[in-house]
């Protein structure tokens, strides 16, 4: 299944059970972790710049080309690099709120049958130290 169709499917699942408070941080979150991937995604397969080039050219992104099996290894850039430095945004939103949305997500895609990830694999890619590390160096904590 496409990223974009992913997630379509589930903020749709997420807006019929979340209060619209919680589900804007969901949708608000999603959108930054699409920006993330069309942005630097690209770095992590082969002929990126190319292959960049010639879906922008397009009209397309990454997440109209690629498939759910590219989400799960660009959670770390995401979550250690993307949001602490390129959102502006508090520290609750920072150290709660984006891990457990994604956390949440590939809980789901695992559910779905589209992610085989234990718990624990996910917890990690959600909450390791390398990202608490990059938010001391920026004065987070």
């Amino acid at each position: 299944m496409l990223i974009k169709q992913v997630f379509k499917e589930f903020l749709e699942e997420q807006k019929k059970r979340l209060s619209e408070k919680t589900y804007d941080d969901y949708e608000g979150i999603i959108e930054l972790f699409e920006a993330s991937l069309d942005e630097y995604a690209w770095n992590g397969i082969s002929d990126g710049h190319r292959a960049y080039n010639d879906a922008h050219n397009k009209g397309l992104t990454y997440m109209d080309i690629y498939d759910h099996t590219h989400i799960f290894e660009n959670v770390g850039e995401f979550l250690d690099y993307f949001v602490p430095r390129k959102v502006i945004c508090g520290r609750e939103f920072t150290l709660k709120t984006c891990p457990r949305v994604i956390r949440k997500l590939l809980k789901w895609m695992r559910d779905k049958g589209m992610l085989d990830k234990t718990n624990e694999e996910i917890k990690w890619a959600c909450e390791n130290q390398m990202w608490e590390d990059s938010l001391k160096d920026m004065g987070f904590l």
